[in-house]
């Protein structure tokens, strides 16, 4: 091909299209080939590489490329190894007069060979039909370019390996299972790999140049945005958080996030984050199973004993904070032994399923009730003004019961002893609220049942 100087350059080689990068390696070596002909004014330059893997060579306009092909390679050549190598004239050397290039055409009768590198990576070559005694200022420009034309080939091949790493590193983040994040300062996402489609639905691109905030839980984001600012600072490497993103199809995904702060290796200054993400939405609803198995009745569904407690001191603790005043509500299903006598176990089942339903209708949503075992249960109601508003919960508890339930064929009726103590008049901590409770019971029962009663002092 012609080039801007007026010369011809040819570069040779198989293997595949060469990148953007190489091309511009390829480019300088040809620059480097030009320069070493011009600055020993000869019609033939030529660079060729050990491995056989690329030659290049710059001829004189005037110059015959057939002529000159033996240049494009080391094997055709006297100074295929070996340290730089200096013939002025080629026609008296004792080896090289007899060659075909020295005895016809192109009649050969100076060369200058150097090595590009220490590593014997190729040769940089300038030839001359005429005989010269080349100065040492000129020998050395040659090793100059020769050096030029070897750090051109170091660099290559670091970017050659570069890229290598980089797809590697690109097949490992598009087939993993979890997906890989690279992002900003900012947060801004600059890359996300293809396993966000069925981890959010959406494509990798929808997602590049946003913030992940965007689509964080509001009730997460707090938790998220520390962590982040946290990371940023530096003040944080890596940093793992459990957070709720929003699926394409409007839903909130549960994921676990690691996130890990990069580096500048030059500066050592922070350059972004990397993260890897993977889906944590089964485990999370196990961990919700295994919790629920644990503070809840598996009979009726309700709160079991353990969390009804960890709610009543809870409730004790905001009342010394200033918060609302609660009562506390013991509850019996009337004659429950004569249901599981008479009808049986199953039937004495399904009668404090029905018991729990109607628990259910009756209450606020902020209202707790618990199974604490047997036919007993517990609630605590929150009191808007005075413990008048328990009397018309234990009321409307008791009326929900009046419709009795049919099991097998017969007929069961259901009714209810309450026993209410209220907070702070019944006590200070959770026990005392109980027990008092527990004893206005006894005191409904005693009254006949199917009624309530309150604790003694608490109205």
């Amino acid at each position: 091909m012609t080039n801007a100087a007026g010369g011809r350059a040819a570069s040779f080689g198989e293997g595949p299209e060469p990148t953007a990068a190489e091309a511009g390696f390829m480019l300088a070596l040809e620059g480097l080939c030009r320069l070493a002909r011009k600055i020993f004014d000869v019609p033939a330059a030529s660079l060729c590489l050990s491995d056989g893997s690329a030659q290049w060579i710059d001829l004189d306009v005037t110059a015959d490329p057939a002529a000159w092909a033996f240049a494009m390679s080391l094997d055709g050549r006297p100074d295929a190894t070996g340290g730089p190598m200096i013939i002025e004239d080629a026609a008296r050397h004792p080896v090289l007069a007899g060659l075909p290039f020295a005895s016809r055409a192109p009649s050969v009768r100076f060369l200058a060979s150097v090595p590009v590198d220490g590593a014997g990576s190729g040769r940089l070559a300038v030839f001359d039909t005429r005989a010269r005694e080349p100065g040492a200022e000129a020998i050395a420009r040659l090793g100059e370019i020769a050096a030029l034309a070897g750090q051109c080939l170091a660099l290559q091949r670091r970017a050659r390996e570069a890229e290598q790493r980089e797809a590697e590193f690109r097949l490992l983040a598009e087939t993993s299972t979890d997906t890989i994040v690279r992002g900003n300062l900012d947060g801004i996402r600059l890359y996300i790999s293809p396993s966000v489609r069925s981890l959010l639905g959406y494509e990798p691109e929808e997602l590049i140049g946003r913030r992940a905030m965007e689509i964080v839980h509001p009730d997460d984001l707090p938790g998220f945005g520390a962590l982040m600012q946290r990371i940023r600072a530096g003040h944080l490497d890596v940093g793992t958080i459990e957070v709720r993103q929003l699926h394409r199809d409007g839903g909130w995904i549960w994921m676990e996030a690691s996130i890990r702060l990069t580096y500048d290796r030059a500066t050592g200054a922070p350059t972004g984050y990397v993260a890897s993400v993977r889906g944590i939405d089964r485990r999370k609803r196990e961990e919700a199973r295994l919790e629920h198995l644990a503070t809840h009745d598996a009979l009726t569904g309700l709160a079991n004993r353990a969390l009804f407690g960890e709610h009543l001191v809870q409730a004790t603790e905001r009342l010394r904070q200033g918060g609302r005043r609660f009562a506390v509500l013991y509850i019996d299903v009337d004659h429950f032994k004569r249901i599981n006598d008479g009808f049986g176990h199953r039937a004495g089942d399904v009668v404090l399923r029905e018991v729990a339903a109607r628990f259910r209708a009756a209450l606020n949503p902020e209202d707790i009730v618990a199974r604490l075992g047997g036919d007993e249960f517990a609630m605590i109601r929150m009191l808007e003004a005075d413990l008048a508003e328990a009397g018309a919960l234990a009321r409307r508890l008791i009326a929900a019961m009046a419709e009795p339930m049919s099991f097998a064929g017969t007929t069961i009726p259901l009714g209810l002893s309450i026993g209410i103590a209220s907070a702070p008049e019944g006590g200070g901590d959770a026990d005392a609220l109980i027990a008092r409770a527990d004893g206005a019971l006894y005191e409904a029962k005693l009254a006949g049942r199917n009624t309530f009663r309150f604790a003694s002092g608490t109205v």
